[in-house]
């Protein structure tokens, strides 16, 4: 909590172009107010989280249908203000969002298991599942599923979607509305539909 302080008050002062001063962080007690209130108020919203890190804050109101487990990492910014973040896990379903992570309007549906890293950022639309929901061939069938990886420090932006069975390694990025199929290596930077890597870094 110490450390949110710190970078909430240095945030703070540099929105607002100002130095330190008394008057500054008398103010500055009043958006501690408001953060605490937004944290309170992220406890109700995601209360259908199994396990809730312990500073993870909701900016408007996103949807969560547990069927079965969602763990929350700390230090967790949840918005739904371009778009409305959904969380959803269905029976025998496993979601796990690790520390530091920016999930800005984005799907994420776990049938099997998804597993989100450490300092990731999700762009609004983007969508992360897990399951084809239906059988190709017999629409009335349940499709297939098979686990999700996204290591950390992965950038998946704005109306990305990402398939099946497929791992994002370590800082990879993936640019904007592209369809990914296949596993992406670390450091990489992916495009297109379906996605193909365009640079690599060492």
């Amino acid at each position: 909590m110490k450390e949110l302080v710190k970078r909430e008050y240095s945030k703070y002062l540099k929105d607002r172009g100002a130095n330190d001063s008394f008057i500054r962080r008398f103010l500055f007690l009043f958006h501690l107010i408001a953060l605490a209130f937004s944290l309170l108020l992220t406890r109700w919203r995601l209360r259908k989280v199994d396990s809730l890190g312990k500073i993870v804050i909701a900016k408007g109101k996103p949807a969560v249908q547990n069927k079965g487990y969602i763990k929350v990492g700390t230090v967790v910014s949840i918005w739904s203000t371009i778009n409305k973040t959904r969380l959803t896990t269905h029976r025998g379903g496993i979601l796990t969002i690790g520390d530091n992570n920016f999930i800005n309007g984005a799907i994420i549906s776990a049938s099997t298991k998804v597993t989100i890293g450490n300092n990731c950022k999700f762009g609004p639309f983007s969508m992360i599942i897990d399951s084809d929901f239906h059988n190709v061939k017999d629409h009335n069938k349940e499709g297939e599923s098979r686990e999700i990886i996204i290591e950390d420090d992965v950038w998946i932006g704005a109306k990305a979607t990402i398939l099946k069975g497929v791992t994002i390694g370590k800082g990879a990025v993936i640019a904007v509305g592209s369809v990914v199929t296949k596993d992406v290596p670390a450091n990489a930077i992916a495009a297109g539909v379906p996605a193909k890597v365009i640079k690599e870094e060492k």
